[in-house]
Parts: structure tokens; C-alpha cells; sequence
């Protein structure tokens, strides 16, 4: 399968995964454990198109790694609370997966802003596809809301600019690693 990630392409890879993820999310919080096999689809797709898999895999890793901990902490910690009983359901573990993917594409721009900013974006954001995921159903705040949501904004505000780190260290990574087979 040709590439799409790189030259004249890029752009539509950009938006490919873009709306990709925006699907990914939709599904796991509308239909949760059902959306499990398009959920992993989209990540295989991803994979399929993709010129830069090692680098999208070592993000796809640490940041699944990190963002699930979180949650899990989280539910831990009583902020959250699923259905199902579960401390971190299958279908959320697939959703940081897609979402991981997307640092290096549509959410490339959050780079070139400084880190004071990312952290805005992220409670701001973050926070509110959390809220979003609530009335819902997909999750729910055992705490009162207005604890929950602070706490939602901290975390987020800490999340997005650790997770930009992850992908800007990867890529130089990536970069040093292709210097060096070149030299």
C-alpha cells in the first residue's frame, strides 16, 4: 500500500488522520466496547499509510503507556468511574492509542507553540472531551463536578505538553538516528 504520509501526500494524510481520529472518538465513547475492531482498524490503517512507522510506533507506545496510566490513576483515585466496573476499559486503551497517533499530523501545529500555551490547550481541551464523554455516558464523575473538572484541567494541563515532549523527543530520535545511517 503507497504511502501517504510524506511528499504531495502529506496533506492528506494530515487530514486523514485528523478526521480518523475524530471518528475513533466518537465511536468509543457512542459505543464503547463494541467500537473495539474499527477502533484497532483505524490504528492498522494508520500503520498500512504511514512512511514514518518507527516513529509512529514508539509514540503510539509511550503515549498509550502514559495517557492509560493516567486514567487508571484516575479511576483510582475516584475522578472517574465506567460502567462496565473496570479500572481502564479496553475501548479507552484503543482511544489514547488513536489519539497518540495524531502528534506527528493534525496535532503537529501544538509543537511550535510554547509550553505555557500547550498547557492551556490541554485544559481547556482535554478537559473538555472528558465533559463531553460524561454527557455521553461514557464515563462518569463519582466526585462533585466542580472537583472533577479542576482536577481534569490540572491533569491536562500537565498531559498535553508531557505528550509533545514524548513526540518531539521521538522525533529527534528518529532524526539523530537517520543522520547517523546516512554519515
Amino acid at each position: 500500500m503507497p504511502s501517504l504520509s510524506t511528499g504531495k501526500n502529506a496533506a492528506w494524510f494530515t487530514l486523514y488522520n485528523f478526521v480518523s481520529f475524530q471518528i475513533a472518538w466518537f465511536m468509543a465513547i457512542h459505543w464503547k466496547e463494541q467500537s473495539l475492531l474499527p477502533l484497532i482498524a483505524i490504528i492498522l490503517l494508520h500503520f498500512a499509510l504511514s512512511k514514518h512507522r518507527r516513529r509512529d510506533w514508539l509514540t503510539f507506545a509511550l503515549i498509550t503507556i502514559v495517557g492509560s496510566f493516567v486514567d487508571m490513576t484516575a479511576t483510582y483515585a475516584n475522578l472517574f468511574a465506567f460502567e462496565s466496573g473496570q479500572l481502564l476499559p479496553v475501548w479507552l486503551i484503543l482511544l489514547w492509542a488513536n489519539f497518540s497517533l495524531t502528534f506527528h499530523y493534525s496535532m503537529r501545529w501544538l509543537m511550535r507553540l510554547p509550553t505555557l500555551f500547550q498547557s492551556l490547550v490541554g485544559g481547556v481541551f482535554g478537559t473538555a472531551s472528558y465533559f463531553a464523554a460524561f454527557k455521553f455516558g461514557a464515563v462518569d464523575y463519582p466526585m462533585p463536578m466542580s472537583f472533577t473538572l479542576f482536577f481534569m484541567i490540572v491533569i491536562w494541563s500537565i498531559n498535553l505538553p508531557v505528550f509533545v515532549l514524548i513526540a518531539e523527543a521521538i522525533q529527534g530520535k528518529v532524526n539523530d538516528a537517520k543522520q547517523k545511517s546516512i554519515t
